[in-house]
């Protein structure tokens, strides 16, 4: 972006030369191949000792929900609800239960690696020694057509 007066200010006062720069910057991807808009939202993640916090901090969160458990009343239909921590042992067990159900779920739903056939050559089923198909016209024709 040009600007014809010395210092680079508009007809306004405004820096114009340095709001481009700085807009442009916004969106333009850097030489570590990071875009700024993630550096912004999660440069966060890469300070030295961020997972020490958050597994202590969420273990600190964790530990204040149980003591909280201590003091609130339940009035729950089955009597083991009504034990401390019940609700969070619960919620890891299940929590547990899905994650491991993954495993024979994957092993049923998943292909082997040559499901699809070699990637190198002809598929299995393709007879090699068979001639090629001619090319089809780019437009069939139907009845009617002259």
């Amino acid at each position: 972006m040009s600007n014809d007066s010395p210092d680079g200010r508009d007809t306004a006062g405004r820096f114009m030369k340095q709001a481009a720069e700085k807009a442009h910057q916004l969106h333009t991807v850097s030489d570590d191949g990071m875009h700024p808009m993630a550096k912004i939202l999660f440069g966060w993640t890469e300070t030295k000792h961020i997972g020490a916090i958050m597994f202590w901090g969420l273990g600190v969160f964790g530990a204040g929900l149980i003591i909280l458990d201590l003091v609130v009343n339940r009035h729950d239909y089955f009597t083991f609800a009504n034990s401390t921590g019940f609700y969070g042992l619960y919620g890891f067990a299940c929590f547990t239960f899905v994650v491991l159900m993954g495993w024979p779920l994957g092993n049923l739903l998943r292909r082997n690696e040559n499901y699809y056939g070699d990637a190198g050559g002809p598929p299995a089923d393709v007879d090699p020694d068979l001639p090629e198909t001619p090319d089809l016209p780019s437009h069939p024709d139907y009845e009617g057509d002259e």
